[in-house]
């Protein structure tokens, strides 16, 4: 997919010492030296892989006909196991549809060897680990992660979860209370909503046209059909382990792996099961050449030209989708892109595939954000993507433009940057239901089949009579309402009359196709460190307006990148909300200024992005080969780029919708808002930024400007492949750019909770679901302390919480405890959205859980209490898998100015000494006996019949401004 050449992502460590070689080559002899192997047979194809992947790799096949990847990383920081069956939605029986969700709900709540409901999450909670499932239209996925020691247990209790679920009545019917509020809250999610009327849009004898998540009304017993029997046929029909694939991937050899695969994966039962394959098109001449106009959830402003495909899944080599998406979101000078840009029309333009998302076809889609000028001239839009595709069609089917991309992938397989958690895992064996096993790893980013005609081809069905356009905005016009998502939409059949329209106005408009990139790197020379091994980033330039502070990685010595942070804090920008408003709109205008070089370097492997963080933080990682240089260049355009009325107005109307998105979020993330934007100083509601935005003209924000970057003292991060006096030089160059001449060491200020306070604040929601987030802060603790104390509880009452209020009380479907914050001070959050209880009747049961979460503490056996700070222990240990978290891992104490980098050392110190007494004491104070903030954030739905909850003694602020005037604040230390 075009996404991998936007996001690195799946990085592999090098081995190079004669050593570690000769290391892995005993530890291949002991994992493949296998003479009579029970259980399974190992697959003649072989995996590929990059040359420089010390990973082993074996594809086997189990008895029962299940076909596993192993993975034997002697490194790994933690184990996974995922499997997959290639069943979904599509496969719901017509009478209950919605089945397959709710299958993959009830399988994991309790099975023959492991009867308890909450045995699997407990487990993985204990061992550091966590668990999930999905359902797509085409297949569905369990995967987990867990400690290394812990992998065994782990995935026995997976595999039995598949191979005997309990599927109990009484729980099934629990838990489809469940299913109904995921897809309440989907009500909110426009990725559901829109997903509906799409089904709603699509041929109506294809599966693919029909509700898919379920809820009360579809899955239920019926005259002709009972839930609970075709629960057991579905169950019987297809799971199935001649249909299944899964991955296990630990630090264990091969053989050990193939054990465990043995002895779990090769319990499920084989019934010899098919799939029937989808014979109808998903699209007929009725379902294209149509506008579907879409009113959004959250205000937005998208134009969306999507085409139906075939699938051309084993054609992967040809990355014939791949490539016209390269070319559509390219933004070379003059492209589509760039054109649409500087007519001030568009946000942003993305294009990508799916050939299997029908199963028997797959879409292609591109989608564009919208300016308000955009919007209203949405037929430019159109026009000027269909004169694009043309001109490709025409002049750009070259094979120069498949080499880069063929480069580019190469690169991204030989240098990934990988993080293997459940993400991945649960990549990789979806990946296994769509190309031959061998082509696992490397399908994403082979290109070596360049086939001109399979891409004039695809160009020649890419024309408006084949088109679904999707318009969507706040004001579109709508006739219908989607099933249960309620979406409102409405659908024309473009007219000849807009063709002929587009047509005409194709002719005014000239647009270029891309040059080639310049910046994608051939160089990859390891620049080896001046200095002394390093454990942590040492100062390396320390002047009165000046610091760089430098470290040459750790764990990836041998990769050609280095991660880069240049902070220009200034307290200018914290004086008020208007200077964190002023920051937003010439950030934005910046990135319109600074579009086509982020591409450029993006494709080259190199990512920028800034933000403000007490002033601007300028981020740079990737590739050496160019970075330095390239940074220079982006530096360059920030100090001096343009600010004129017609981007200050373009800026506004941007900040504007963001504004109003979130206004319409999900319940529970409203509830989160005031407490995240309580540590925030100043910090003010909606609509307080909201009435600044007139305030703010030209001269105010080239101002700003001015001040922010010329009244910093620049603080440097640099982790990676350069040198100290590269660093050094580098920096004085970057000082001598910016102008810089602050003298002062601004790391922003914190708020103080220092008495017993009880808050409440309360919104009406944006939603039919209401919502209630609890938080409590006890005071007496310092920063680790409180972190160690935090972090431990929420480990262990998380599945307390989720079991009590989820699984067996039903509340909803989001439910969450956390370790959570108010400056630097810790202690512990609960959030949970509800599609049928009011926040006065939540409190009430988590009031009634805090007291019975009490009693489980108190019980709690001191092995079980050692066991999770242990997992606790392990994971804070547990090694980064790529240079940007090994940088991230610095970054906050860069933040804050602590230059000793420790606090993580520090907790773990905090967690090892922490007795159970001192952790129950933590828990009365910040919970039973609230000693320090209690902060209720409700909001009340739009269908909820209650009130908010209103416990005595608890003030009720209008906002959280009025909150945070009550509090203390205090200077970080420089």
């Amino acid at each position: 997919m075009v996404g991998s050449l936007m996001h690195r992502h799946f990085s592999c460590l090098k081995v190079i010492t004669l050593l570690i070689m000769c290391t892995s080559f005993l530890w291949s002899m002991m994992s493949l030296t296998i003479t009579k192997p029970v259980g399974w047979q190992a697959l003649p194809e072989k995996i590929y892989k990059d040359q420089n992947d010390p990973r082993l790799y074996q594809a086997i096949k189990l008895d029962n006909g299940m076909q596993v990847i192993l993975v034997s990383d002697k490194n790994a920081t933690k184990s996974l196991a995922a499997l997959a069956l290639p069943v979904g939605s599509l496969d719901d029986p017509n009478s209950q549809l919605g089945l397959a969700h709710y299958l993959e709900h009830l399988v994991l709540m309790g099975s023959k060897r492991y009867p308890k409901v909450d045995d699997f999450s407990e487990f993985l909670q204990k061992h550091g680990g966590r668990h999930n499932a999905s359902t797509a239209s085409y297949r569905t996925a369990f995967y987990l992660e867990v400690e290394n020691d812990a992998l065994s247990p782990a995935v026995d209790r997976l595999a039995d979860a598949i191979a005997a679920p309990l599927l109990d009545r009484v729980i099934a019917d629990h838990e489809l209370n469940a299913v109904n509020a995921e897809l309440t809250m989907a009500r909110s999610c426009d990725a559901m909503r829109m997903a509906q009327v799409s089904a709603e849009t699509l041929n109506p004898l294809h599966p693919s046209a029909r509700f898919s998540g379920g809820n009360t009304e579809t899955l239920r017993n019926k005259p002709y059909s009972n839930l609970q029997q075709e629960r057991l046929l579905f169950y019987h029909r297809y799971y199935s382990s001649n249909l299944m694939v899964s991955v296990i991937y630990g630090n264990q050899p091969i053989s050990k792996l193939a054990e465990i695969a043995c002895i779990s994966f090769g319990r499920i039962a084989n019934r010899h099961a098919i799939v029937p394959p989808i014979t109808v098109p998903v699209v007929t001449p009725e379902q294209q050449g149509i506008i579907i106009h879409y009113v959004p959830a959250k205000p937005c402003k998208i134009l969306k030209i999507e085409y139906r495909i075939d699938n051309n899944s084993a054609l992967f080599r040809s990355k014939t989708d791949e490539y016209i998406a390269y070319l559509i979101i390219n933004r070379s000078k003059n492209t589509l892109s760039d054109w649409l840009k500087k007519q001030g029309l568009v946000e942003s333009i993305d294009a990508g595939s799916d050939p299997m998302v029908d199963r028997n076809g797959g879409v292609f889609c591109i989608s564009i954000e919208l300016t308000n000028k955009g919007l209203a001239e949405r037929d430019l839009v159109i026009s000027a993507v269909y004169s694009y595709l043309k001109l490709i069609r025409n002049q750009g089917v070259r094979e120069s433009y498949f080499n880069e991309i063929a480069h580019v992938l190469d690169i991204d397989f030989r240098y990934p940057s990988i993080i293997r958690d459940m993400d991945y895992i649960e990549w990789l064996v979806d990946n296994m239901l769509r190309v031959p096993i061998k082509d696992s790893l490397n399908s994403l980013y082979v290109a070596d089949k360049y086939d001109p005609h399979a891409i004039e081809l695809r160009l020649n069905s890419m024309i408006p009579n084949n088109a679904r356009i999707w318009i969507i905005s706040p004001d579109e016009p709508y006739d219908k309402v989607a099933y249960f998502l309620n979406a409102q939409y409405q659908v024309d059949r473009i007219t000849a009359k807009q063709f002929r329209y587009w047509g005409n106005l194709a002719k005014n408009i000239l647009l270029s196709l891309p040059t080639l990139n310049p910046y994608i790197p051939n160089d990859f020379t390891l620049n080896k460190s001046d200095l002394p091994r390093m454990m942590k980033p040492e100062m390396v330039l320390d002047e009165q307006t000046l610091r760089a502070l430098y470290m040459h990685s750790i764990h990836f010595p041998n990769e050609p990148r280095a991660d880069i942070t240049i902070s220009l804090r200034n307290k200018i920008g914290d004086a008020s909300v208007k200077e964190h408003v002023m920051f937003l709109l010439m950030d934005y205008i910046a990135g319109i200024a600074l579009d086509h070089l982020v591409y450029q370097a993006s494709i080259g492997g190199i990512v920028f992005y800034t933000t403000y963080n007490c002033g601007l933080t300028i981020n740079a990682s990737g590739f050496t080969q160019f970075l330095p240089a390239l940074l220079t260049r982006l530096i360059n355009i920030y100090i001096d780029f343009e600010i004129n009325e017609k981007y200050l107005v373009q800026a506004k109307a941007w900040y504007l919708g963001q504004l109003n998105s979130a206004e319409t979020v999900k319940a529970f993330e409203q509830a989160m808002q005031p407490i995240q934007s309580l540590s925030s100083i100043p910090c003010a509601d909606i609509s307080e930024r909201r009435a600044l935005l007139d305030q703010i003209t030209i001269i105010d924000i080239k101002n700003y400007r001015t001040q922010l970057i010329k009244g910093a003292a620049p603080e440097l991060l640099v982790v990676g492949n350069m040198t100290a006096m590269q660093v050094q030089v580098m920096s004085q160059n970057i000082r001598a750019q910016l102008k810089s001449a602050g003298m002062l060491w601004w790391h922003g200020q914190n708020v103080v909770l220092n008495h017993k306070q009880l808050a409440n604040i309360q919104y009406k929601g944006s939603s039919t679901d209401s919502a209630l987030g609890a938080v409590y802060i006890p005071v007496g603790y310092d920063e680790v302390e409180g972190m160690a104390c935090s972090q431990l509880l929420s480990h262990i009452i998380q599945p307390w919480f989720y079991d009590q209020l989820r699984t067996k009380e039903q509340l909803g479907y989001a439910v969450f405890a956390y370790p959570a914050s108010i400056g630097n001070q810790w202690g512990i959050g609960f959030l949970l959205q509800s599609n049928s209880q009011s926040p006065s009747y939540l409190y009430k049961r988590y009031l009634d859980f805090y007291r019975k979460a009490d009693k489980l503490l108190e019980s709690l056996k001191e092995s079980d209490f050692k066991q999770y700070k242990l997992a606790l222990i392990n994971k804070l240990k547990q090694r980064p898998q790529n240079l940007s978290e090994e940088a991230s891992r610095f970054s906050n104490d860069f933040d804050r100015g602590n230059f000793k980098f420790n606090t993580r050392d520090n907790l773990i110190k905090q967690i090892n000494a922490l007795s159970s007494d001192n952790f129950i004491t933590f828990y009365h104070k910040a919970v039973m006996q609230p000693q320090g903030m209690a902060l209720l954030s409700q909001v009340l739905g739009s269908h909820t019949q209650g009130y908010y909850a209103a416990p005595k003694g608890w003030i009720t602020y209008k906002n959280v401004s009025a909150l945070q005037h009550t509090l203390s604040f205090k200077v970080c230390p420089s």
